[in-house]
This record gives structure tokens, C-alpha cells and sequence, in this order.
């Protein structure tokens, strides 16, 4: 998975979780897929730099840590622990953060 480039989203499915994987800087976010407002598939949104766009209403989520950036979402979404290894991009649902 470390052929993302800048700007691209990759929605998967770990442990039964629905997670996004973003890539920004070079670095790698993961979050959950689903807007908190909405229940929205956010890979079908828009990056622009750190922050993700929900397609459905604008809602921003920033995908270093989840928070909300703009309404109508209240609330942020999950984000989970991401590392490479062996060239590997690895993301672990057990270590979701609110």
C-alpha cells in the first residue's frame, strides 16, 4: 500500500472495521470511513491537505487526529494506529482513538 501517493484515500476493511487510509506529507492517517453526522462514506469526499470533506453535507475532519473542523458534523471520528513495516502500511482497530 505504500504505492498511495500525496492526496489519495483507500477505503478497507480491517477486523470488520470500515477504515480510510490517507496520505498526506508522506505520512499515512487512518480514520474511520463513516462521517459522525451523517453516516457517509467519506473515501467518496474529497483531501485537501489534512483535512477530509464529506460529499454529502461538507462536514471537515482533520486526518491526523479525527477532530471535526466544520459543522454540521459535531463530533469527530475515530482514528487508528498506523506504522510501516517491510514497506508495509499497517493499521491496528484495536487502538482506536475517539
Amino acid at each position: 500500500m505504500t504505492a498511495l501517493r500525496d492526496g489519495q484515500m483507500l477505503p478497507l476493511r480491517v477486523d470488520g472495521e470500515e477504515v480510510l487510509v490517507c496520505r498526506v506529507d508522506g505520512q499515512f492517517y487512518a480514520l474511520a470511513n463513516r462521517c459522525s453526522h451523517a453516516s457517509q462514506a467519506l473515501h467518496t469526499g474529497r483531501l485537501k491537505g489534512h483535512e477530509l470533506v464529506c460529499p454529502l453535507h461538507g462536514a471537515r475532519f482533520d486526518v491526523r487526529d479525527g477532530r471535526c473542523l466544520k459543522a454540521p458534523a459535531q463530533q469527530g471520528v475515530k482514528t487508528y494506529r498506523v506504522w510501516l513495516e517491510g514497506g508495509k502500511v499497517n493499521v491496528s482497530v484495536g487502538a482506536a482513538r475517539p
